[in-house]
């Protein structure tokens, strides 16, 4: 690149090694696992994948360089845009607020939750603001007959001094009053704002539950989390703090009105013109920084990402070096959410001096007003003392409420970003197929309410009756086709078998397609074209709760959670006992190491058991599948975290848990797959080859060479 160019685009400076952007995808798991050993690092932002994008090439010596378009450039319209363009086009129509109105009337039901509350809370605003508003009127008393005793009508000065004494004590025990109003009545909205957020939290929560996991793979965990934290705070200060003091600026404004128009109504009508330059000031500047707010949001939600990510992959940054790079990378995102956020602010901070400007010539007008009125005769000077103590205030209230504008339409981009949350479907599940229990009767099979009989799918009738199939697992894959992303299939023509008890495994490239045919299985993601069964029955028929309460997973990924030894275990089975616990850890061979901790089982595990190693952490979540005792397993390459020596000790366990279980194996290591009934091998999303070990070996083709290391399986 060019110095003219890198003076010109300052963020290009450093070479953007990112490859030109392609349409975006959801990462889908075998992308996933063919980035397993670079998982943790950081992902390279959007900018600087953009300025890649945009680098222009290096051309030959004496060619011309084009020149910078001029801004006004007529838009170009869709079928004239580039992919990026496309894309920076829809990001841009996603950072504009989509119904700003409709997601304030949904903040304000969950406040409205709190009907009673609330209305407490309006009388003691109303209170408080009618308090401090009539108590101004006792300036005039005051003012009257300090005037009495100037012009010397009141010649009594201890009297003056005790009449003016007593007013002052009235209105110093009103403002004393309004001042106990106002702090219950913040004490309240406090309580208000807590619920009120810890609802909507909940509700966001449970609601992430029922999401499907494309929706996920689609989204940065730093992205997700910022909806729990950033987003929620903004709303929690908008009802804490900007709530009631919009609503006692709306009730102090109107109040003062009123009050202004029983001293003067001509000269009040007069001064009306500042609350339609106010109230234009405010449209004007709603419009324009409404968009900046929730970019402001999605920036902020990209560094948490990226932080989150950071965090999650120190030893790789370390090992690999890469803190310069990281620290440039957040330095870029951070500085984009500083601009977008000062821009905002800048915006909506124009509002609060453009009122407070408009108030004082407001009240530079009702002076000059004023003073010809008492000159007339119109007006006493007493009255006007009083009537100036109100235009003072006039646009206050207004002054007010420009003051929580930035934070109002703050909280109202994080509302509308946690509603579109909340607004996005659940998981469809058409499946009527249960799991149950049955024992056997001389009429035929019955249903139990507890688990001592027998296991059976329970298959609805088209006359209302219910048929029982006992649970065996024959599992049937016949010619499934799948792609995460249209027209690029992960999966083609793909089929295979397991019979009950049988061991079916899937070996392959990174990228075959192995991992998705599990996602598949448990229903993850739907079936496009083909079918899979169990025991004959559809999984599109089984609901979803009951299909994967069939099966038991060990995963690549060995995901352990903060808490005992003993709860990650019993995560497999909720109510399991400890002796059901501790077989289950000897199975898998986790009890010797167990007993080696601290505090045995009752030892505690930090997220994703960072205090303990790779091997043992896989080693519990082989036990907790163990512990489930489900009558189909899935090892998605279970020993993948073990060493050989480990691998070898823990097979014994593994054949123990395997017994009497349909199993379904993905792996590397084809050690591990030896002793399967079947072996699919996949390549491309294609089967290849199947059959057992000995008929592959003799087979002599793709399966021989990886097993005999002509052929690296990477």
């Amino acid at each position: 690149m060019s110095e003219e160019n890198k003076t010109l685009r300052p963020d290009l400076q450093e070479p953007a090694e990112a490859p030109e952007p392609e349409t975006p995808v959801a990462e889908t798991p075998e992308t996933e696992a063919a980035a397993a050993d670079f998982a943790a690092e950081p992902v390279v932002p959007e900018a600087e994948t953009k300025a890649a994008a945009e680098t222009p090439e290096a051309e030959p010596a004496g060619t011309a360089k084009k020149k910078p378009a001029r801004r006004g450039k007529k838009k170009k319209s869709e079928d004239e845009m580039t992919e990026e363009e496309k894309q920076e086009a829809e990001k841009k129509k996603r950072n504009k607020p989509k119904n700003t109105k409709e997601s304030a009337k949904r903040l304000l039901r969950y406040i409205g939750e709190h009907k009673v509350r609330l209305i407490f809370v309006a009388i003691l605003v109303i209170s408080s603001t009618a308090v401090s508003a009539l108590s101004a009127l006792l300036i005039r008393p005051i003012y009257a007959t300090v005037q009495s005793v100037v012009l010397g009508e009141m010649t009594d000065g201890d009297a003056a001094i005790a009449k003016i004494g007593r007013y002052l004590l009235i209105l110093a025990v009103a403002y004393l009053l309004a001042s106990a109003f106002q702090l219950l009545y913040t004490r309240i909205m406090l309580n208000v704002s807590v619920k009120t957020v810890t609802k909507l939290r909940r509700d966001l929560f449970n609601h992430l539950q029922g999401l499907p996991v494309s929706w996920f793979d689609k989204r940065k965990t730093g992205e997700v989390m910022s909806h729990f934290t950033s987003d929620v705070n903004r709303v929690n200060d908008l009802v804490s703090d900007s709530f009631p003091t919009i609503i006692s600026s709306v009730i102090q404004a109107v109040m003062t009105i009123v009050l202004m128009v029983t001293f003067s109504w001509k000269i009040t009508l007069t001064l009306t013109f500042a609350v339609a330059l106010m109230v234009l000031t405010v449209i004007v500047i709603t419009n324009k920084v409404s968009p900046l707010f929730k970019k402001s949001q999605k920036a902020i939600a990209a560094c948490n990402g990226y932080i989150e990510e950071y965090i999650m992959g120190i030893k790789a940054v370390k090992v690999f070096c890469y803190e310069d790079r990281s620290k440039a990378q957040f330095r870029e995102l951070n500085e984009n959410y500083r601009k977008i956020g000062v821009k905002a602010n800048i915006i909506s901070g124009f509002m609060g001096p453009i009122m407070s400007m408009i108030s004082r010539l407001n009240y530079v007008l009702a002076i000059t007003l004023g003073t010809v009125s008492v000159t007339r005769g119109h007006m006493d000077v007493p009255t006007l003392t009083t009537y100036l103590s109100y235009a003072s205030g006039y646009g206050g209230p207004i002054v007010s409420i420009a003051g929580t504008y930035s934070a109002m339409i703050s909280a109202i981009a994080g509302a509308e970003r946690i509603f579109e949350v909340l607004d996005t479907p659940y998981e469809t599940d058409e499946g009527k197929v249960q799991l149950a229990h049955i024992i056997a009767k001389e009429m035929g099979w019955e249903e139990t309410e507890d688990d001592s009989g027998v296991l059976a799918w329970k298959v609805p009738q088209d006359d209302g009756s219910v048929s029982f199939v006992p649970v065996k697992c024959d599992v049937d894959i016949s010619h499934v086709n799948f792609s995460y992303v249209a027209d690029k299939p992960v999966l083609k023509d793909v089929s295979a078998h397991a019979n009950s008890g049988e061991k079916l495994a899937f070996v392959g490239s990174t990228g075959a397609g192995k991992t998705t045919i599990t996602n598949l299985i448990n229903r993850f993601y739907e079936v496009e074209d083909g079918e899979i069964t169990i025991d004959g029955i559809s999984i599109k028929d089984i609901k979803k709760d009951d299909l994967r309460s069939s099966m038991a997973f060990v995963l690549q990924d060995a995901k352990l959670f903060a808490g005992t030894i003993k709860e990650n275990i019993r995560y497999g089975k909720l109510d399991a006992t400890d002796e059901e616990i501790i077989a289950a850890a000897k199975l898998a061979n986790a009890h010797s190491f167990i007993m080696k901790m601290p505090d045995g089982y009752d030892t505690e595990l930090r997220a994703d058991g960072m205090n303990i190693s790779a091997g043992e952490a896989q080693l519990l979540n082989i036990a907790r599948a163990a512990v489930a005792n489900r009558p189909l397993l899935v090892l998605d390459e279970a020993t993948s975290s073990v060493d050989t020596r480990t691998e070898r000790k823990i097979e014994i366990g593994m054949d123990q848990l395997m017994e009497d279980k349909t199993v379904l194996v993905i792996a590397h290591r084809l050690s591990t797959v030896r002793n399967s009934d079947d072996i699919v091998v996949l390549e491309g999303g294609k089967v290849i080859e199947h059959g057992n070990h000995n008929e592959l070996i003799a087979l002599g083709q793709k399966y021989y060479q990886l097993y005999t290391g002509l052929y690296e399986m990477t």
